[in-house]
């Protein structure tokens, strides 16, 4: 489980506390600080002991496909559960995507969200995400979702992981470059992992969602992902 932070002391504990609460055990979780100026890399470390194997690596600059790739080096296991640090996992997450990952052939796959909180309009944006989800198979423009993306080690390093020259749309992009190689974005339709909508929160509605829409226009039309905003 990989997860790339950047002064996030006040979500992060949260996430490490459903890991260490997890029904099947074996994983390990490599925490990829971007310099963080809060507590963010202390808290990490505090976990060590619910969570025995826990690395936590501080990267000298803050960037997404960076941090994630730092921790896919350090990674042991076969798979890559790359999170963001604000979301959470339900208990069975981890036996979940194993069972899945038996019982299909899948190399990529994400999972259905349900919001973090329990407000109706939340729960309405995170079912336009699932659909969306969904929409991309049926248009073959794969999502890799930031929040949550599982894939196997060598489909990872077959395209030499995120491109860290990407600072928007980076998850998009491997999705796109992954399927350039045939593997394809599976989705476990079951709702394991908890979708943080604080960006939504904090920028407002109408500008995290025009964002979204004109990000989807260049991959829709020239299966290309943008790589600033």
């Amino acid at each position: 489980v990989i997860i790339p932070t950047l002064n996030e002391e006040k979500f992060l504990p949260t996430l490490l506390a459903a890991l260490s609460e997890q029904t099947q055990k074996n994983f390990e979780v490599i925490v990829v600080d971007g310099s963080s100026k809060d507590k963010t890399a202390r808290l990490a470390t505090s976990y060590a002991r619910k969570l025995p194997q826990l690395q936590v690596i501080v990267s000298k600059t803050a960037s997404l496909p960076l941090q994630r790739n730092l921790g896919a080096k350090a990674a042991r296991g076969d798979w890559f559960v790359f999170v963001d640090a604000d979301g959470q996992f339900l208990p069975y997450f981890i036996e979940r995507a194993e069972r899945f990952i038996t019982a299909s052939d899948t190399k990529l796959f994400t999972s259905w969200f349900r919001s973090d909180t329990d407000d109706p309009k939340d729960a309405v944006y995170t079912l336009f995400g699932n659909v969306y989800l969904e929409a991309t198979l049926i248009f073959k423009r794969p999502l890799t979702p930031g929040p949550l993306t599982i894939v196997r080690r060598d489909a990872f390093e077959r395209v030499h992981g995120y491109d860290e020259e990407h600072a928007f749309n980076e998850d998009v992009d491997f999705g796109l470059r992954l399927q350039t190689i045939g593997i394809h974005v599976d989705i476990l339709r079951e709702t394991i992992c908890i979708w943080s909508l604080r960006r939504f929160r904090k920028e407002g509605t109408l500008k995290v969602l025009n964002q979204y829409f004109l990000s989807i226009i260049p991959v829709l039309l020239f299966n290309k992902s943008l790589k600033r905003m």
